[in-house]
């Protein structure tokens, strides 16, 4: 009897030493991260409608609905409407020029407001209406 005490307290230790180990090694096993691929907060892109007027002139020169990249609403005016700056004012857009001796300038409207910052400093919002205004001040 001794020795099948023996063997069984031999083969319950065993027993509860393999289940210890195996439960240890389930812990321990390291979780597997899914990598949630990451979606940018901001779009490529911000669409708005942009018009261009001459109330000098009274003609309005363009309608567009345009794309406006993250560069801003300055870059895609110098590359798509011939549009120039100085010291953060727009002086030409579309071939028309300012004209300090006659008090004539380029203003910018945003939601039929007119803006409160630089071309430069704006950041543009889905579905922005931008008006450029070439007026006599």
């Amino acid at each position: 009897m001794k020795k099948i005490n023996k063997y069984l307290l031999a083969f319950l230790t065993i027993t509860t030493l393999s289940l210890s180990a195996c439960n240890n090694q389930a812990k321990e096993a390291p979780k597997e991260e899914t990598k949630v691929e990451e979606k940018s907060e901001t779009p490529e892109t911000t669409s708005v409608k942009i018009t261009i007027y001459d109330k000098v002139n009274d003609k309005e020169i363009l309608t567009e609905d345009a794309e406006i990249t993250k560069d801003g609403l300055e870059k895609y005016l110098e590359e798509k409407h011939q549009a120039k700056f100085e010291n953060g004012m727009m002086t030409e857009l579309e071939g028309i020029s300012q004209d300090k001796d006659k008090n004539q300038y380029w203003m910018y409207y945003v939601n039929d407001q007119m803006a409160e910052v630089g071309i430069g400093d704006y950041e543009v919002k889905e579905g922005d209406k931008i008006e450029f205004r070439f007026e006599q001040m």
